[in-house]
């Protein structure tokens, strides 16, 4: 059986937690940010706001496989200031851009290109971004931009139907992945986990990785 990556999550509040962060999530190999900019969903995430610039902590994620989940209106353009900044996966949302700027960006590109989606945006609007991406990532949650959100039953046949889909494509599963749930979604056909409160809000964040990797990789 192959290994499932377990991936931490972090909204960053200021450039002073994606530090602390780099610091306290060494035990995994990759990093996952998530950008919000109060527009595209209600909340907002450094470095919109409070105003930074994405270089100033790449020295910090550097070390990890770092993973930008770009929930924001103009995702191309903050896509373009992280990859300087050292990103190596990016995750867009079929609602921030068209089907044929997502073509152009993920065909043009070195770094790897995910889509994602709403829970109210179809399976069949989502799989014509499928084609030019490298992965697939669900949402588990129906309002993303937050994190300890109730988890969403319909992605489990949303996993299935993919996977009949595009049986080659990874899908990660962002939102309400917990030991309640990582079970379930790895049974469905989810690849890979990306995991916000379930680990970095934890009082110790590596055992909580640990123990949520054991039921799914044993």
């Amino acid at each position: 059986m192959n290994y499932a990556p377990i991936v931490p999550a972090v909204i960053p509040a200021s450039k002073e937690e994606v530090v602390k962060y780099s610091e306290a999530l060494k035990f995994s190999r990759e990093f996952h940010l998530d950008l919000v900019d109060g527009k595209f969903v209600s909340a907002v995430s450094w470095p919109i706001s409070p105003l930074g610039e994405a270089m100033s902590v790449k020295q910090y994620l550097d070390q990890y496989t770092l993973e930008i989940d770009l929930m924001v209106e103009s995702p191309i353009e903050t896509a373009r200031e992280w990859i300087i900044a050292g990103a190596d996966m990016l995750v867009f949302h079929v609602e921030t851009l068209s089907l044929e700027a997502f073509k152009i960006f993920a065909e043009s590109t070195a770094v790897s290109v995910g889509i994602s989606a709403h829970g109210d945006t179809t399976l069949d609007t989502l799989s014509e971004y499928c084609e030019f991406a490298d992965y697939i990532q669900l949402m588990g949650i129906r309002e993303i931009g937050a994190q300890g959100q109730k988890f969403d039953e319909d992605v489990i046949d949303k996993i299935a139907e993919l996977k009949r889909r595009f049986p080659y494509k990874s899908i990660t599963i962002d939102g309400s992945v917990n030991s309640d749930t990582i079970a379930r979604l790895h049974k469905a056909g989810a690849d890979r986990f990306i995991c916000g409160s379930a680990i970095v809000l934890q009082p110790d964040p590596e055992k909580a990785h640990a123990d949520l990797a054991e039921l799914i990789n044993g």
